[in-house]
């Protein structure tokens, strides 16, 4: 998950890009022609809208809009020029292919060079700056069993800028130190000493991962910090910040009872305009989409024998089953015996269907299942009945998932593409509940443009898991 500070400094890229790109068109025009007149006959305002769009696009898939590196570094360099260079390709195409009317080569040449190397300027400017104002959240952590030691490691091993202070608990057998790159953190003290280290210490947050319940003095005294400008979370608060998932081993029952996330009904507005939003897009792209299906049924019969099509069991909304409907993309009758975890370089996967997975073209038959009402185009992945038995006994709110549709992708399907055992389903089950609990159609929107971005993109796929772990 992005901080806010990310966020906030990856829209004064997007902003300055959408500066950039009119701009050097003008300033081409200029020196091309040594004047601004009949610029909007040779630049026409709506070329401009098109081509702005079109870069934005592009760098956005070749993920120039992260400040994590340096853009001084060779292979964030070449892949900003690549972005560039595949960005003009496709404003050429537009203006060539469908306006009909292009813009002159010496213009177009001249603004493309002017737009490298502005938008490199730009990030390279955003990046000192980002890391020159960057500043560690000075962080206690008010309990030191094992919901606070996760939140520790969790912590220590994020990119976010924090450092800790220490533990405060009030049990005498935790005074031990945890030892780390930076020194030791250890428990500096009883609850009690809350007031004090944080007045002494300027502490900027404070995390909970202790219960309050039978320490009425230590609620009062962090609401007392809350109003003296630090922050205060709950430990499963942090933990969705930082891993973007819900940490169900480290919250009580009732969290979920006071979690305003589920409470997602048919009636409400969010889910009427989803369900018109799926069915709007399923068919505009079953209309550009279902000419290639000839052609990749074709693909199929030739590669292997078996039906082009693939149908399977799986449970939907309120464990209803339905019958998912893809392309064939493994050998016929895999699986003769029992179900079988699917994995990502799987030995059954054809040599055509290893192709249509890479692409995710085997899921567009499931546009069908959208338009049928049995899945959405964003939500958790549908399961086989077999399989959700089994989770169901040994995970726990496992059940909660199916509070929605499923979807053609989802928050867990971005953030851990593959799930090929218990603990990899406890992990995708944790992104699950957090698109339930934060569900938006923003989100939504973020959802399945990182699903495009990992589908092109496909070497940032084999980082994903390992960084979620």
């Amino acid at each position: 998950m992005k901080s806010r500070k990310k966020q906030f400094w990856a829209l004064i890229l997007l902003v300055g890009d959408i500066i950039i790109v009119p701009f050097s068109y003008m300033v081409a025009h200029f020196i091309r022609f040594g004047n601004f007149n009949e610029i909007s006959i040779k630049v026409p305002p709506v070329y401009l809208f098109w081509m702005t769009l079109g870069y934005i696009t592009v760098l956005y898939f070749f993920d120039l809009y992260s400040l994590e590196e340096s853009y001084l570094r060779l292979g964030v360099f070449i892949n900003l020029i690549s972005g560039v260079f595949v960005s003009a390709v496709l404003v050429s195409f537009i203006n060539y292919g469908l306006f009909l009317e292009p813009i002159g080569r010496g213009i177009f040449v001249l603004a493309n060079i002017f737009i490298l190397i502005l938008v490199f300027s730009l990030r390279l400017l955003c990046y000192y700056l980002f890391q020159h104002f960057r500043k560690a959240k000075r962080v206690l952590i008010v309990g030191a069993g094992r919901s606070g030691k996760e939140i520790f490691k969790i912590i220590r091993e994020s990119q976010e800028d924090f450092f800790i202070l220490g533990f405060l608990d009030d049990d005498p057998s935790k005074q031990k130190e945890y030892s780390t790159s930076d020194g030791d953190i250890k428990v500096i003290g009883g609850t009690d000493k809350l007031l004090e280290i944080f007045k002494e210490e300027k502490i900027d947050q404070v995390i909970i991962a202790a219960s309050t319940e039978r320490n009425p003095y230590l609620s009062e005294n962090l609401l007392r910090v809350r109003m003296g400008g630090a922050e205060v979370l709950e430990m499963p608060e942090l933990y969705q910040q930082i891993k973007g998932r819900i940490p169900i081993n480290f919250i009580p029952d009732k969290w979920f009872l006071k979690a305003k996330g589920f409470d997602w009904s048919e009636k409400s507005g969010m889910v009427k305009v989803k369900r018109f939003l799926d069915i709007l897009i399923s068919i505009l792209l079953l209309i550009l989409t279902i000419p290639a299906w000839l052609f990749i049924a074709l693909l199929i019969k030739l590669n292997s024998k078996g039906p082009v099509f693939y149908t399977q069991q799986r449970l939907g909304k309120n464990d209803k089953p339905f019958t998912l409907i893809k392309f064939r993309s493994m050998i016929h009758r895999a699986e003769s015996e029992l179900p079988q975890w699917a994995e990502e370089n799987d030995a059954r996967i054809t040599s055509v269907g290893r192709i249509l997975r890479s692409l995710h073209i085997d899921e567009l038959p499931q546009f069908l299942n959208v338009l049928k009402g049995d899945m959405s185009l964003v939500g958790p992945r549908p399961e086989r009945p077999m399989f959700v038995q089994e989770f169901k006994k040994k995970i726990p709110y496992y059940s909660l998932r199916h509070f929605l549709k499923p979807g053609l992708t989802g928050w867990a399907q971005v953030n851990y593409p593959y799930a090929s055992s218990l603990e990899d389903s406890i992990k995708k089950l944790e992104y699950d509940l957090y698109y339930i609990y934060h569900m938006t159609l923003l989100l939504d929107l973020n959802i399945l443009l990182m699903t495009a971005q990992n589908v092109l993109l496909r070497n940032k796929r084999k980082a994903i898991k390992r960084n979620a772990d």
